[in-house]
């Protein structure tokens, strides 16, 4: 969150040149322009509509200094691309001086309005260019997942929810469904082969030998996700249908050591 990555455009082909930094206004040093006013992408912790075409937005500012974080705004709002009627475009910036860093250890709150030219509906929020979207959820707005999107698959045994549960693993994004194979799921539980170490190799997987130890994996959806209850290296259902009587064990009790 402390890097600078330059100028930040919410729709490159209409937003090139606005100066948006991404980052705090401890990112900088003292140079000659230290005293000059930059504008930086604000972060937006809360979103709640006001009417049907109106937001008031809660973001988050460094502060503690007299050169930190002020006026907050929303310098620019784009909701009637062609190419994506679902989705509504806004910077939400900030302006400081940048600063060497501790000069703005603290942070605070501020309100920010927002207003758009056709009503709200159903469409989600997207600030700064920068993921995940906002979706609504009553009069108030929800972050959406980075990998489930907005509107989660209501069976637990998509791929994206497994992918959910693979991501923590360290392994490249584009390889989340190949350091795994999906032994057995009935939307409770789900047995999992890993072998988080398939992820050096190349996608098309050629002649790579990526060594590493693969692991059984059982899990149990929780409504948010799923979670680990055991691993094992094992044949069968060793070590969890004495511990957990509802487990289904047709799922597993056939299956050789992984």
């Amino acid at each position: 969150m402390l890097a600078t990555a330059g100028v930040v455009a919410v729709v490159a082909a209409v937003v090139v040149g606005t100066g948006l930094t991404r980052g705090t206004a401890q990112d900088g040093g003292r140079g000659t322009e230290a005293q000059e006013w930059s504008t930086f992408a604000a972060d937006v912790l809360d979103v709640r509509r006001t009417d049907e075409r109106s937001l008031s937005l809660v973001v988050e500012l460094p502060a503690g200094g007299a050169t930190c974080g002020r006026d907050a705004r929303v310098e620019y709002v784009q909701d009637d691309l062609p190419d994506r009627p679902d989705t509504i475009y806004a910077n939400v910036v900030y302006s400081a001086v940048p600063a060497e860093f501790g000069e703005c250890p603290e942070r605070r709150t501020t309100e920010v309005p927002m207003r758009v030219s056709a009503p709200l509906g159903d469409r989600v929020l997207l600030f700064n260019n920068f993921g995940p979207a906002w979706a609504p959820d009553g009069e108030r707005y929800r972050m959406c997942d980075d990998l489930l999107g907005c509107h989660p698959p209501e069976d637990p045994c998509d791929p994206v929810w497994i992918d959910q549960t693979v991501y923590y693993l360290d392994v490249p994004v584009k390889r989340l469904r190949s350091v795994r194979e999906v032994r057995g799921c009935d939307g409770t539980w789900l047995v999992l082969d890993v072998n988080p170490a398939e992820g050096t190799c190349p996608p098309d997987g050629g002649d790579c030998d990526p060594g590493g130890t693969v692991s059984r994996w059982f899990l149990r959806f929780s409504g948010e996700g799923w979670e680990t209850v055991l691993r094992t290296v094992e044949a069968g259902c060793a070590g969890l249908d004495r511990r957990f009587a509802d487990f289904p064990t047709a799922l597993c009790e056939n299956l050789a050591a992984p």
